[in-house]
């Protein structure tokens, strides 16, 4: 007969086990890392240098709105987005959304990721076909967080393709995006502003 120790001890190990196995089938389910520059669509949102220019703190519009992720393997990202917000109060009034932020991600122990931009780096561009202000320029600072990720071998405009599937932190599924670049394509990613009394001012 087993003793109460070697029984607490055997169930013990067989949880310790369960959990290992666990651990890897959710890790074998990634075909590949996150690390990359990920993008939507047509992949004509990327991050780096052709979507925005941190020395003028300006927009290069893309063809067409969609969204890119990059993400290095030593803990930095970048994001770009290109959106379209509707009016429904007034269909023809369309506001188009630019944002481009980076900063650092931490990789938290339940699999999510938490995302933190530089302060004073990130900026959004705003244009109104109805504002009284047809466009603008201004400081951008969101927090994200990713509470689950996924990749997967998949087939895209008829090529095998990486595909990673994000979820917001409320679980609302991030449209997914498509491996175009690894390495991925960046600016620098060091902070490039500081900001001091709450105003940031180019290094």
């Amino acid at each position: 007969m087993l003793s109460p120790l070697r029984i607490v001890s055997s169930g013990a190990a067989a949880l310790i086990g369960a959990t290992l196995l666990l651990s890897s089938s959710a890790q074998a389910q990634n075909e590949v890392d996150i690390v990359g520059t990920w993008s939507s669509g047509a992949g004509n949102v990327v991050t780096g240098l052709q979507f925005f220019n941190p020395t003028n703190n300006s927009f290069i519009p893309p063809k067409t709105a969609g969204r890119s992720y990059s993400f290095t393997s030593d803990g930095h990202w970048e994001q770009a987005i290109f959106q379209y917000i509707p009016n429904p109060a007034q269909p023809n009034c369309v506001t188009a959304q630019l944002i481009w932020q980076h900063g650092t991600y931490t990789r938290n122990g339940n699999g999510s990721l938490s995302l933190k931009p530089f302060a004073g780096d990130g900026h959004q561009q705003i244009k109104s076909m109805c504002g009284q202000v047809s466009q603008y320029v201004q400081y951008y600072e969101e927090n994200e967080l990713i509470s689950q990720w996924s990749t997967s071998l998949v087939r895209h405009f008829g090529a095998p393709s990486y595909a990673l599937q994000m979820y917001a932190f409320d679980g609302t599924p991030i449209p997914v995006l498509y491996q175009i670049y690894n390495p991925p394509q960046m600016l620098p990613t060091q902070q490039l502003h500081q900001q001091i009394i709450g105003k940031p001012y180019k290094k």
